[in-house]
């Protein structure tokens, strides 16, 4: 799994890229005020989906996390959010719609 510091790219902070990274989920979590962790699972057709999740290191309320636009780290497209905050630190989950289709 994939973890992925993001950095904001507009004066509002709402923006956000991902950089390649290889590193852990522990140092992401300690280092990074916002990141993604990559999940892969197969469909029912075996193939292979990416889901992110945005954890934060700052305490956020729903409103907060629903404010990012946050770019897909393999094609740029912007994520759709398809899973709920389950917490102040693990926000909502993401899926590219772009990816998905290929």
């Amino acid at each position: 799994m994939a973890n992925y510091p993001l950095i904001k790219t507009n004066k509002q902070g709402t923006m956000l890229h991902p950089q390649t990274s290889f590193c852990s989920e522990e140092y992401a979590h300690s280092m990074c005020d916002l990141y993604l962790s990559e999940e892969c699972t197969r469909d029912q057709f075996w193939n292979i989906t990416h889901r992110y999740r945005l954890h934060a290191r700052e305490p956020h309320s729903i409103d907060m996390a629903l404010a990012y636009d946050i770019q897909c780290p393999h094609c740029g497209a912007l994520l759709k959010q398809v899973g709920h905050t389950l917490n102040y630190y693990d926000l909502g989950a993401y899926k590219c719609p772009v990816c998905d289709k290929h």
